[in-house]
């Protein structure tokens, strides 16, 4: 096998770095077209902080039925720094489950979602009373993951299931005698 001339080889290097130094070559372009100052242009931080999951219990009738994993973002208003709410996730995290296990979260239609509005407005208000009032724009609820697939509850005055319903209509024609 032969080895490649001193020259080959320094053709070769010389053309990997340029490859790899496009990208950057290209991004200090971009800069000096928009005024070339450090820092100007750049996009500023997301407003927007994501929740980790919390599980929330659906209590009806005093008895726990369910869990449901509720995944969130609160939006902050521009000019809120990201960093106003650094540290205070778990007091908000403490804050919601205690609530949610004294004043449930119950749709009075469904055992495997929330009440959305309820749930928005009391974060909202935890929130505002961790970082101060005035510095959310929006509560967003992502995702809601119930524990269990379950039935939703029977709508009041219905039959309970298995139970049979009392036949209504007019009395049978025939023999009168016959004592129902």
């Amino acid at each position: 096998m032969t080895r490649p001339s001193p020259v080959a080889r320094r053709a070769f290097l010389t053309a990997s770095l340029a490859l790899l130094a496009t990208p950057a070559l290209a991004r200090s372009a971009k800069k000096e077209k928009k005024g070339g100052k450090e820092g100007e242009g750049e996009d500023a931080a997301d407003p927007v902080i994501k929740l980790q999951s919390m599980a929330l219990p659906i209590i009806a009738a005093g008895k726990l039925v369910n869990y449901v994993f509720v995944q969130m973002t609160v939006t902050l208003k521009p000019g809120v720094l990201v960093t106003v709410f650094e540290g205070k996730e778990p007091l908000l995290r403490d804050a919601i489950v205690r609530e949610a296990h004294s004043k449930p979260f119950l749709r009075p239609d469904s055992y495997v979602a929330l009440d959305e509005a309820r749930l928005k407005a009391s974060v909202l208000r935890e929130v505002n009373g961790l970082i101060g009032p005035g510095k959310v724009a929006l509560v967003t609820v992502v995702k809601q993951t119930p524990r269990n697939f379950m039935a939703p509850p029977a709508k009041p005055g219905a039959p309970k299931p298995g139970t049979a319903k009392p036949a209504q209509g007019p009395a049978p024609a025939g023999d009168s005698d016959l004592v129902p």
